[in-house]
């Protein structure tokens, strides 16, 4: 069997139509049409039928689909042993903005000039969002918060740095202690459904403040621009906050460990797993820089 027209037909599979998985492809549709005959024809089943303006999967089709992610990944893994120990082949890397911002670029510095095979597609998103993409098998690692569960077998972690929760406040705003600042001025407070918020609400929780809030939102970028303009306090994880060009912050460590954030790689076990060490080892060595 012609291991490419499997992989042709789950990204037909996948895009719903042949012109769709024929761009990502970036084959002719009828290349992409031929395939999928001639692997019906192996099969002695037809795998997918027309619906409206697109294609589905019969049942034949969704059972073979269910096959191929298993067979289309022990045959990377045999390409990457028969490279000798060079890691080889593509890496999907999620990214939750502060790393992305920190961690990532010495780190794709480094696999550039030590894994020149492997190929690494990097994709930002929010903790939640990238996990979702991991048990989706759209990704094989990403840079999260530490998931505040247990992971599945079928998932490994590493921690790579902890980030102390710090408060963050304009610096003429009149107060020593992170709770006197806390109530000296309107918080912009983390998404509380998002993993970061979870820790922060904790914080507030344990020490009884209820501090008025001003806004509340997922993007911490955001929120040290805003308060470093004088719009309010924060309390965010301290992943390298600076304050924007031309203005001031006030940073205060809340001093507790235990709200610390953990940063890491959650990955796959399986044939990418290799190619996610490399990454990993990458990371860990731009940290010591």
């Amino acid at each position: 069997m012609n291991t490419r027209f499997l992989a042709t037909f789950r990204a037909v599979a996948e895009a719903g139509s042949l012109a769709a998985a024929a761009r990502r492809l970036n084959l002719a549709n009828a290349s992409v049409s031929e395939q999928i005959r001639a692997l019906e024809r192996e099969l002695n089943a037809t795998l997918l039928i027309r619906r409206g303006r697109g294609l589905v999967l019969t049942n034949a089709g969704q059972a073979v689909l269910e096959a191929a992610g298993e067979v289309l990944a022990r045959v990377e893994d045999l390409r990457h042993r028969a490279q000798l120990g060079q890691p080889s082949g593509m890496l999907r890397v999620g990214s939750i903005s502060t790393a992305l911002i920190t961690l990532m670029p010495a780190a794709l510095r480094l696999m550039a000039e030590r894994h020149p095979r492997i190929e690494l597609k990097v994709l930002p998103g929010t903790s939640t969002h990238l996990y979702a993409m991991l048990e989706r098998g759209e990704l094989d690692c990403a840079l999260t918060v530490r998931p505040h569960f247990d992971l599945p077998k079928s998932l490994g972690w590493r921690e790579l740095r902890r980030e102390p929760l710090t408060l963050i406040a304009p610096p003429w705003l009149e107060g020593q202690s992170v709770d006197e600042l806390l109530m000296a001025a309107p918080f912009i407070g983390m998404d509380r459904e998002a993993w970061t918020g979870r820790i922060v609400n904790a914080f507030l929780k344990e020490r009884r403040l209820q501090p008025r809030e001003l806004f509340e939102l997922d993007a911490q970028e955001a929120v040290v621009i805003m308060v470093a303009q004088g719009l309010g306090t924060s309390l965010l994880p301290d992943w390298g906050i600076a304050a924007p060009a031309g203005l001031a912050l006030r940073k205060i460590p809340v001093g507790d460990w235990r709200y610390d954030r953990s940063l890491g790689l959650v990955s796959h076990r399986g044939p990418r797993e290799a190619l996610a060490e490399a990454f990993s080892s990458a990371l860990t060595q731009s940290l010591q820089k």
